[in-house]
């Protein structure tokens, strides 16, 4: 997209008067409720300041400045929930598009967001609609250019409706549309054939239910445990760095009602993390189970049709129409059926097939979820933690996400306050029977967390509670919530050990397990936080500040390192040649180099490319228990310290063996450093960066497209091609790029509570703008690599002296 700054000389360089109170004075006129009115000032790095006097036109300046920095992506999100992928980018690879679009159309998607926006209060549909009508204005003022970038012209960039943003919204509360593949391919036996879907697409439905790829690290500190007694706040979503689920941020005010500061994925107004003068806030995707799966008894010789409670229902279905763009440039339709059980969508998932004996079938706690637009404006709007807690209570509508937060009078709280069906004590109580005599179910909690019921049993329905806002969810006083004057964090894993000192317990399980091993980035997390933590980030007085909380998350200390890297070193010592397959195996410069690693995963740490692919090839689950990992296993009574030492010297010392034998594939040194192989690729930039992977135990997160992962010029502002993503030998993680940066630490940011008001840094690590010509497409990138914060710009005269560039936007109102 164009940049703002190249766009219109008279945005960079004419600065039109401040609007403190009223921005109606700077038109030199009285208010008008038939137009939008709305400031922008760009501050350092792009990042959008903007004033208004009401949500409307406080939508108008959101919807345009975010169409500025990313209009090609907000649009392709667009097309995404109209289900409209396959008509204008084809069928997709394995026909991913068209199944996407199919299941879209199927759930109504679109009817859904036309009902979503006709229920929302008259202030959430003023924001939305002038949202819309702010993103159409700028299309409008590019014309043909519109919105720039590498979707400049595309037939597909088109002006929207307000419920096309609901329609977007709708898509990120619910978690079935992600996992379209399973859905698709749910078909009677007799069908199945003939509607194949792609195992790849199916297998990847199984790791869309648990939101993989999406993560965090959120610490929300107390008064006991801040210098100066008020809360302290580090938000450290890792999020995708390229494509629609990327973050954007803004800072948003209408004067005497809302101030607030933070970000949000693209194409959504608000603000999602952030903070306002009494709270500050993040979140981490939560460990529950938001979709419930069900297996269905079927009739005899009569495979869409099962038992509830021993009486015969019949399933419906439902067939859409799918356009999809050929090579010869015409357009086909393609039929594609949904299948359906009073619970929800028919599904299909590996080693859970549709057979004339059973079936499966899901039902997820959004699909009635409308509200996640007046959650977010009512913690917006929260004056104090009390009101933050409250707005929780009132909309109980964060769909998949714990949500910590630190406040102005120096508490900290922790929430799982996402979406998760409200089963009664005696369905949990017969499903935990189950995990006793069903493998399949046990195999299914113990491998994926999932919780597999039985739909012919009406037990097993979850239970309608009057006054909770989404149908038979679990109410706001039954989810894990815990304050603390100390503090509270959450890794991703489940709410148990928020606080390790006050454990959590007696929760629902679909909001997680309780007493099992924790991540290794969990571990560090406690490791980096505890009173007691061996690293001290906190200082001799134990108690944190901003500049210590940034160092200790940019620490990059690996736990794999520290657990096992010396007994790694004693192995290959005492066994400096291995044989390998007939032959030997010299091993000397590798344990030289393994023992010189300085165990973190920074730019310049030598030996950390060399460890990673000696960890990466024990599988992920070995990291949660005894194995060929580790020696001594989880305890439930030390769960920081525990699983530790290395096992298998014998296997380490292949692994080792193996480690090196890629390294030497890939042509680079044993003690190869981490910025030699882990980048960020920007436009044609390769950007050395820091940051390890979930194998390490690194709490500061970087992870990088798999072998042989497409990754589009699209994806990355590239303009000389694809990135070459080959494998390098038989790594399950190298790239004939090396590690190319896919997702990871995103929106970081670390804000303290001071006596004159909030003081924070942050980073939006893949920086504002998508268009390779801005200068807000990389600059931030190269902060992150240094290591380098910058200022929050909150208080009005800061922004003032920074302000790039200014401009008052004002438009009729639909």
């Amino acid at each position: 997209m164009h940049a703002p700054l190249r766009l219109a000389p008279r945005f960079a360089t004419r600065l039109i008067p401040a609007c403190f109170l009223v921005l109606a004075a700077c038109q030199g006129g009285p208010a008008d409720d038939s137009a939008y009115r709305a400031e922008l000032i760009r501050t350092s790095h792009g990042v959008a300041h903007i004033t208004a006097d009401d949500f409307g036109s406080l939508g108008y300046g959101e919807g345009y400045a975010a169409a500025e920095d990313h209009g090609c992506q907000i649009a392709r999100g667009l097309v995404q929930a109209r289900g409209e992928l396959a008509r204008y980018f084809g069928p997709g690879e394995e026909q991913r598009n068209v199944v996407a679009d199919g299941v879209v159309r199927a759930l109504g998607i679109p009817a859904q967001a036309q009902a979503a926006f006709a229920a929302q209060d008259a202030t959430n549909r003023d924001w939305l609609t002038g949202y819309s009508a702010g993103y159409n204005r700028y299309l409008r003022e590019q014309g043909d250019n519109a919105p720039g970038s590498w979707c400049a012209g595309a037939a597909w960039v088109r002006a929207v409706t307000p419920e096309d943003f609901m329609a977007r919204m709708v898509l990120l509360a619910q978690t079935l549309p992600r996992m379209a593949g399973a859905l698709a391919a749910a078909q009677p036996p007799e069908a199945a054939s003939t509607a194949a879907v792609a195992p790849a697409l199916v297998r990847e439905a199984a790791d869309a239910m648990s939101l993989a790829g999406l993560g965090s690290n959120a610490w929300a500190l107390g008064s006991e445990r801040t210098e100066n007694g008020r809360g302290l706040l580090l938000a450290n979503p890792h999020y995708p760095w390229y494509g629609g689920n990327r973050f954007w941020e803004k800072h948003l005010t209408i004067p005497g009602k809302l101030d607030v500061y933070g970000a949000h994925l693209l194409g959504a107004p608000g603000v999602a993390i952030g903070f306002n003068r009494g709270v500050a806030w993040s979140h981490t995707v939560s460990d529950s189970e938001r979709v419930v799966l069900y297996q269905l008894e079927l009739v005899p010789g009569e495979p869409t049709r099962y038992f509830l409670d021993g009486e015969p229902r019949s399933m419906t279905s439902r067939t859409v129409s799918v356009p999809v763009l050929g090579n010869d440039g015409m357009i086909t339709e393609v039929e594609r059926t949904l299948w359906f059980s009073h619970l929800g969508p028919m599904l299909t998932l590996p080693g859970m097939p549709w057979t004339d004996a059973q079936a499966f079938t899901a039902r997820d706690a959004n699909a009635e979820n409308t509200h996640l637009l007046s959650q977010w404006r009512a913690m917006n709007l929260a004056t104090d933690l009390d009101a933050f807690i409250e707005a929780h209570r009132r909309w109980n509508a964060m769909p998949w996400v714990n949500t910590m937060a630190a406040s102005a009078d120096g508490r900290a709280l922790y929430l799982d306050n996402s979406t998760v069906g409200n089963l009664s004590e005696e369905a949990i109580a017969l499903w935990r029977e189950r995990l006793a005599s069903d493998p399949r179910a046990a195999n299914l909690y113990a491998e994926r967390g999932m919780i597999l019921l039985d739909g012919s049993d009406s037990r097993f329905a979850w239970v309608d509670i009057p006054g909770t806002p989404v149908r038979g969810t679990v109410p706001f006083d039954r989810r894990p919530r815990l304050e603390r004057r100390d503090y509270i964090f959450n890794a991703n894993d489940s709410y148990w050990l928020t606080q390790p000192a006050a454990p959590l317990t007696g929760y629902s399980p679909l909001y997680g397990p309780e007493a099992t091993a924790r991540s290794l980035r969990t571990r560090m997390n406690v490791q980096l936080l505890a009173p007691d933590s061996p690293y001290n980030y906190a200082g001799n007085d134990g108690r944190f500040n901003r500049r210590e909380v940034q160092e200790a998350l940019f620490s990059n200390r690996s736990l794999a390192a520290e657990l096992l890297r010396g007994s790694l070193v004693d192995a290959c010592r005492a066994t400096p040649v291995l044989t390998v397959d007939g032959g030997s195996r010299d091993l000397a410069a590798a344990c030289d180099v393994i023992d010189a690693f300085d165990g973190r995963y920074d730019e310049d740490s030598r030996g950390a490319v060399l460890f990673r692919e000696w960890l990466v090839r024990y599988d992920y689950r070995e990291h949660f228990d005894a194995g060929s990992l580790f020696a001594e296993p989880f305890d439930a009574a030390r769960p920081v310290a525990t699983p530790a030492q290395l096992a298998d010297e014998a296997i380490a010392l292949e692994h080792l063996a193996e480690a090196i034998s890629v390294l030497e594939h890939a042509g680079l040194p044993l003690d190869a450093s981490l910025g030699a192989a882990q980048a960020a690729y920007r436009g044609d930039q390769r950007i050395p960066v820091h940051g390890g992977n979930r194998h390490e135990g690194v709490a500061n997160l970087q992870v990088s497209a798999e072998p042989g992962e497409p990754l589009q010029p699209s994806d990355l502002g590239h303009p000389n091609g694809d990135l070459d993503t080959a494998p390098v030998a038989d790594s399950p993680l190298l790239t004939a790029s090396g590690y190319p940066i896919t997702h990871g630490s995103s929106f970081i940011l670390t804000l303290a509570f001071e006596d004159a008001g909030p003081v924070g840094e942050a980073l939006l690590t893949y920086s504002q703008a998508g268009d390779p010509a801005s200068p807000w497409f990389s600059d931030q990138t190269a902060l992150y690599r240094a290591k380098q914060w910058r200022p929050v710009l909150f208080e009005r005269a800061a922004v003032e002296q920074d302000a790039q560039a200014r401009r008052v936007l004002q438009g009729p109102r639909d």
